[in-house]
């Protein structure tokens, strides 16, 4: 079984999956990297969360910036999903 922090809210803002929060190339290339690899950004996204969340306006990079909590209030979350979001499908399924 492949690691994965997708919960099926698949749709991306701004080079950002409003569920999981990876980067558009992370969800791309999910299945070439190994296990440590996942991991690895598993743990980021998590710290990310824990500081508020990460920034719409990240660059579609594998090491984004984190929301300041004076961004707090523009981070999509799944709930306040807007509806221009581009779906996508996450190939970990």
């Amino acid at each position: 079984m492949v690691s994965s922090p997708c919960v099926s809210i698949c749709e991306v803002e701004q080079g950002r999956c409003i569920g999981c929060g990876r980067t558009q190339t992370e969800i791309a290339e999910w299945r070439d990297y190994d296990e440590p690899q996942r991991l690895a950004i598993m743990d980021r996204l998590e710290q990310e969360a824990a500081a508020g969340g990460w920034s719409i306006d990240a660059s579609a990079s594998a090491s984004p910036t984190p929301a300041s909590p004076a961004k707090a209030s523009a981070i999509a979350t799944p709930a306040g999903a807007k509806s221009g979001a581009a779906a996508i499908s996450d190939p970990h399924a």
